[in-house]
């Protein structure tokens, strides 16, 4: 099973138990031991924690999930596409668009509601 790159949007609907189709989805690559993580991901999500409680289970539930990690190279690119998106008058996050770039990299579907991403390279996970 292919393994994919879960997105800030996806593991919000899991950690809140919303948008069942996603929460589920999340789910079962966490229970195939298919999800991975990268860096921009985590700390948006350690953002939005409450109290360190929160925070805590939140790194509890990440350590199991294989990370995939920025390059120096990543940055590079990242730039690089956020400015053929520009030219072409369309503007991104900068986290969406290194999300996508390790995505790339690492040859990993993304699983997002963000719809930035559409406008990214990355291949997407239908659910």
């Amino acid at each position: 099973m292919t393994p994919v790159l879960i997105d800030s949007s996806a593991w919000i609907h899991f950690l809140r138990n919303s948008e069942q189709k996603t929460a589920d989805a999340v789910e079962r690559a966490i229970a195939d031991d298919r999800a991975v993580i990268t860096g921009p991901v985590i700390a948006e999500l350690l953002r939005g924690v409450r109290d360190e409680s929160q925070a805590r289970q939140l790194r509890d539930l990440l350590e199991v999930v294989r990370r995939e990690e920025v390059y120096p190279r990543d940055w590079n690119e990242c730039g690089l596409t956020m400015c053929r998106l520009r030219r072409r008058g369309i503007t991104v996050p900068l986290t969406d668009a290194l999300i996508a770039t390790v995505a790339v990299r690492c040859e990993l579907p993304v699983l997002t509601l963000d719809t930035h991403f559409q406008h990214l390279p990355a291949k997407l996970v239908e659910i």
